[in-house]
């Protein structure tokens, strides 16, 4: 299989999601490439501008979370695609597996989420070597309100996190002119439990960040867990949107072959 083969693929997902949301069984398909799949919702607030017009929208923020497992990470290409069967909802985003951590994080915001709906959620991994895996992840689309932006879908993680924010201003270069600007330094704390611990202890951790409404994660931090499993880093948001929500997504090493992935959303104190 070649790249000139991914058209081909992408065609073949549409089939698939076209199929599911039709109604039909999902569909599995595979060779010698599994993916390893998280999935998590977040009810929030969206402002939509129209003119001088702003209204606010609830959305519901689904965040998938693809590794590489079982495979070489590297050389790959993926398309991930969600649907909600009975409406015209869909999101369509393109990506690969990092190659050190082996994994890759998706963001969908659905706007308006409709009560009762089944969330679809279809990705088709294809590597240069001729390997693809397609998978579809049916759940419940969390009805978020104006009245309920508090609900979430948990994907569960080994590691504890905790957030801290400390508010500051540095000196930044505006117009030539130096200036006083906002900042906010957050600082992540992973944790593990004893019986968790040996697993992690001396193990890479990546912390990556993301304000919706911005482009896709920036990173944020790095560093190696010490002997109890625990890890502490800090990154620094340059006059952060005050109240926005903040997504902190990071990825601990859980020795050659794994990467766990521990998510957070917090409200940007400064």
């Amino acid at each position: 299989m070649t790249w000139r083969t991914w058209r081909a693929l992408i065609a073949s997902l549409a089939v698939l999601i076209g199929l599911t949301a039709a109604g039909a069984s999902p569909a599995f398909a595979g060779l010698d490439g599994p993916v390893a799949a998280t999935l998590d919702q977040h009810c929030g607030t969206d402002t939509v501008r129209s003119g001088t017009t702003t209204t606010t929208v609830p959305v519901d923020r689904v965040t998938l979370n693809l590794e590489a497992f079982g495979h070489d990470p590297a050389n790959s290409k993926i398309i991930a695609v969600y649907t909600i069967p009975g409406t015209s909802k869909y999101g369509t985003l393109f990506g690969q597996f990092d190659p050190v951590r082996g994994n890759v994080t998706f963001n969908y915001t659905v706007d308006n989420p409709p009560a009762d709906s089944t969330l679809n959620l279809s990705y088709e991994v294809v590597w240069t070597d001729g390997t693809y895996y397609n998978n579809t992840l049916p759940q419940a689309l969390l009805h978020c309100t104006l009245a309920n932006t508090s609900a979430a879908v948990d994907w569960g993680s080994y590691s504890s996190t905790t957030v801290f924010q400390q508010c500051t201003t540095i000196v930044r270069s505006i117009g030539g002119r130096p200036a006083w600007v906002r900042a906010e330094d957050v600082t992540v704390h992973l944790s593990h439990d004893p019986f968790d611990a040996p697993r992690f202890a001396g193990q890479r951790v990546w912390t990556d960040y993301w304000i919706p409404g911005h482009k896709g994660y920036t990173s944020g931090a790095s560093g190696t867990a010490d002997s109890t499993g625990d890890v502490w880093l800090t990154f620094r948001l340059i006059a952060p949107p005050t109240g926005a929500e903040l997504d902190i997504l990071s990825s601990v090493s859980d020795g050659p072959t794994h990467t766990d992935p521990a998510h957070k959303w917090v409200t940007i104190n400064c």
